[in-house]
Order: structure tokens, then C-alpha cells, then sequence
């Protein structure tokens, strides 16, 4: 784990945290269009996630089905704990919001409320 975080990641934590979907994924794509390294997949998972909740916002159940679906195939890869974030509670709480999404778009219901996850900071994780 990086002791210093990108300040932009970490506004784009609290974006998130905050409900701020759209505005994480603009957030996070500077970082993701500058990244050529390992976590290049990590930043365009968050931002697949990130647009995902945008659409369940929008009551697109299809657009977040698939968005969540890629993003979380790019994050799971990533160790529990990655770049100051608990991405394993994340991921699981992705997960279990895409099931039920997934049962209402089969069922032809609406777009049901979710309990969105946090980006959790890991602890001794810290700013720049």
C-alpha cells in the first residue's frame, strides 16, 4: 500500500462516499487517463462502479448491471486491501447490490433502493 495518496483519489473517495457519482468518475478518470501502471485497471473499475451507481440513480437497471459487473471484474483482481481503500468490504457490498438489482431487472420491478457501500480508508492509510 502507497503511504501518500493521490489528493485527487481521495476526493474522489469522499465523491463517492457522498453520493457523488458522476462526479468520482470525472474525478478519478484524470488520474485513470494519467495511470500506466498496474492500478491503470483498479481506477477504471472505481470509475465503472462509480458509473454504474450514476445509472441505478437514473433507474437504468441495465446500465448498472453491466457496469458493475466490468468494474467489479477489474477490482476483485486486487489485494483486500489496495491503494488506502478496504476493497474487499467494497467489493462485497458491489456484489450483493448488483444481486438485487439483478432480481428486480428479472422480476421487471423498478430499480429498488440499495445500501451503497463506502470506500473505507484502510487504516494508516493517508493523504500527501
Amino acid at each position: 500500500m502507497e503511504n501518500d495518496l493521490d489528493p485527487r483519489f481521495l476526493k474522489g473517495v469522499d465523491e463517492f462516499n457522498h453520493g457523488l457519482y458522476f462526479e468520482c468518475h470525472e474525478t478519478l478518470e484524470e488520474i485513470w487517463l494519467e495511470e500506466r501502471g498496474e492500478d491503470r485497471e483498479f481506477y477504471q473499475g472505481i470509475i465503472q462502479i462509480a458509473a454504474g451507481y450514476f445509472k441505478w440513480e437514473q433507474g437504468v437497471m441495465r446500465g448498472a448491471i453491466k457496469l458493475w459487473r466490468t468494474g467489479l471484474a477489474k477490482v476483485e483482481v486486487y489485494p483486500a486491501d489496495h491503494l488506502g481503500i478496504e476493497l474487499a468490504r467494497f467489493v462485497d457490498g458491489v456484489r450483493k447490490n448488483l444481486a438485487e438489482i439483478e432480481a428486480a431487472y428479472r422480476a421487471g420491478g423498478d430499480s429498488p433502493p440499495l445500501k451503497v457501500p463506502v470506500l473505507r480508508l484502510a487504516h494508516g492509510a493517508r493523504s500527501g
